[in-house]
């Protein structure tokens, strides 16, 4: 496994991270929910595979609770937990929550996680607008909490499903109040390259990379569907194949599948400190290790994929 320093926190952390959320939640999306157990053992097996960041969050149904309970048995010095605090409630008419709604969430997410304190805090903002709420009033709270001792850095995530050009994390970043970003980032989507990393690396800010794969790279039947959105709304042109858009990158026969071919792309982006997975499944984590381990994509292919989706800033992935 190799190891990164996210950013200025100075924490050393796996290039391949374990996230609990996305489709999975640990397995409690499943019918029937994987025991507990099993998660366990799989928390258990990717630490000694050599994966210390773990991230969570209150909203990934039990996860944190789950989390907690197995990182229980696991030295503390040597993982990295990161958890969310969400600013902003509700959907329809969103609004910036209380001071003592943010207190209460971090505590509660220290009781779930078993931790006296959390490695990396996350907030968690839906869009732009909410700039001011945020570091006129929020931030201070947050702040306080730090200097409590009960969050080590402040970083933040983006709503990845709807912001894909990174508004929010292009506003907020350059406060220098945020230690590490939680990004959007994969082989169509592409326009973190050119606006967020560049900012990241900068500032020294470290980067956990997510909608890496998702459904997108994993489902062959909703890889045409985000394809042909992709030209009807006039982003691609008609030589992209629908069908086989990623065709001739797995031509060559050093990229397995498109799934490998997602991680070693994004995880060797520069800007990107570590890439997260979400998957269960013992044998594809040890997949994507390995994927990792045969470095970079070609440069020509990485030529070609910036020629073809290098411009799209869509939010792509699930």
């Amino acid at each position: 496994m190799e190891y990164r320093t996210l950013g200025r926190t100075g924490l050393n952390v796996s290039l391949l991270g374990m996230g609990t959320g996305g489709w999975n939640c640990l397995g409690q999306r499943h019918d029937p929910p994987v025991p507990e157990p099993d998660i366990h053992r799989l928390l258990h097996g990717v630490f000694d595979l050599g994966i210390n960041l773990f991230d969570t969050a209150p909203g990934y149904l039990e996860s944190e609770a789950i989390l907690g309970r197995a990182l229980r048995s696991l030295p503390r010095d040597q993982v990295v937990v990161s958890t969310k605090v969400s600013l902003v409630e509700g959907d329809d008419q969103p609004t910036a929550v209380t001071e003592e709604e943010i207190t209460s969430s971090v505590e509660q997410s220290l009781q779930r996680l078993q931790l006296s304190e959390i490695d990396v805090l996350l907030i968690a903002v839906p869009d732009a607008s909410f700039y001011d709420d945020v570091f006129d009033d929020q931030m201070e709270v947050i702040q306080r909490l730090q200097d409590q001792g009960k969050v080590r850095f402040i970083g933040s995530s983006e709503r990845t499903r709807s912001d894909g050009s990174h508004d929010w994390l292009l506003r907020a970043l350059p406060t220098d109040l945020l230690n590490v970003a939680m990004v959007g980032h994969n082989m169509i989507n592409q326009s973190a390259q050119k606006s967020v990393f560049p900012l990241c690396l900068e500032r020294d800010i470290g980067t956990m990379n997510i909608f890496t794969v998702r459904n997108v790279f994993r489902d062959t039947t909703r890889l045409t569907e985000v394809v042909a959105e992709l030209k009807s709304q006039g982003h691609l042109t008609d030589d992209v194949d629908e069908q086989g858009p990623f065709d001739w990158l797995l031509d060559d026969p050093n990229v397995e599948s498109l799934v490998e071919a997602a991680y070693r792309y994004a995880a060797y982006t520069p800007g990107v400190t570590s890439v997260m997975c979400g998957t269960i499944t013992p044998e594809k984590v040890e997949q994507n290790i390995a994927s990792l381990e045969k470095g970079p994509l070609n440069p020509s292919h990485i030529s070609r994929l910036e020629k073809t989706f290098g411009h799209i800033s869509e939010a792509i992935g699930n």
